[in-house]
């Protein structure tokens, strides 16, 4: 679904401290999925797919001019698929009546019947304290009723993420037992010399993968600056970026390439004999990439 990590029927959560940027990853990751673009030069989405959020605090208009910011920044993104897969369900966008409790009954029966409506694919909590009463985070049964949610979800053969915060001590909040049954267990920190004030920037640290694994799950830093994701760290260098958009299905030419990329072609070509020389592509593969993307536009 996304990288070598996010498939199909699986659970998984991703945690933070107050103000990292974790809310502005779920909706990258989203828009991601739903236009099957790359996010990071590292976590491509082989095509696009339906995506349902269900957001307990921001208001709608909120999460509207987050799109609008994150859009150019996913790499290959099909923008009108994007906006078609792509369903936000918000606590401040709705006319009246009680938001969605995925703890009660009611709650996850609504999110069963929003996840059947839509078609979803891929399902964003954000976040869990919004969203579900619960009342003694430390206690061995309190998640339960959300824990099933998930189950029935995954046995209708959808994806989810719940979006949580951390503990002072930087654990996520709640009993450890909330994470036994999830395959994926994202914890986003603070990057080392980064102020409280320095908006959307973390090191994405994998703390369990149970799916296929690849270099896309070594820790890595991203951050938000004037529109653009930068990446350091991990396997991320520019050559491993120009690797992952080759094969990502989404460029016919290395023109195409370098027009993404913002470079001229010399450049690619560069960082395309570099990966020759490495050995992480051969240059008949490099060709077969780019010519499948060709027979797939063709046939479309």
């Amino acid at each position: 679904m996304l990288g070598s990590w996010l498939a199909d029927r699986q659970t998984g959560m991703i945690y933070a401290e107050a103000g990292l940027g974790k809310s502005m990853l779920a909706l990258a990751m989203a828009l991601a999925v739903a236009g099957g673009g790359s996010l990071f030069g590292r976590w491509a989405a082989p095509r696009p797919r339906r995506v349902l959020i269900i957001d307990g605090e921001m208001d709608l208009i909120d999460l509207s001019e987050r799109v609008r910011v994150l859009m150019p920044t996913i790499d290959g993104i099909d923008k009108e698929a994007a906006m078609a897969n792509l369903k936000i369900a918000a606590r401040l966008g709705q006319e009246g009546g009680d938001f969605i409790d995925i703890a009660s009954t009611e709650g996850r029966a609504t999110v069963l019947d929003l996840a059947e409506e839509h078609d979803a694919d891929l399902i964003f909590f954000d976040n869990l304290s919004t969203l579900a009463t619960i009342g003694d985070e430390n206690a061995a049964s309190s998640f339960d009723p959300v824990l099933s949610l998930l189950v029935a979800l995954k046995a209708e053969g959808r994806t989810s993420i719940l979006i949580h915060h951390a503990n002072k001590k930087g654990g996520y909040r709640g009993t450890s037992k909330m994470t036994v049954p999830l395959n994926i267990v994202v914890h986003l920190t603070r990057p080392q010399g980064l102020s409280e004030e320095g908006g959307a920037a973390f090191d994405v640290v994998f703390e369990k993968v149970r799916s296929r694994r690849g270099d896309d799950v070594r820790r890595f830093t991203a951050k938000l600056d004037d529109g653009h994701w930068t990446t350091s760290g991990g396997s991320n260098d520019q050559t491993d970026q120009l690797l992952s958009m080759v094969k990502s299905g989404h460029y016919t030419s290395d023109a195409a390439l370098a027009k993404a990329l913002k470079v001229d072609r010399s450049t690619v070509s560069r960082r395309k004999s570099a990966a020759i020389g490495e050995g992480k592509i051969t240059k008949a593969e490099w060709d077969g990439c780019l010519s499948e993307t060709k027979t797939m536009v063709g046939a479309i």
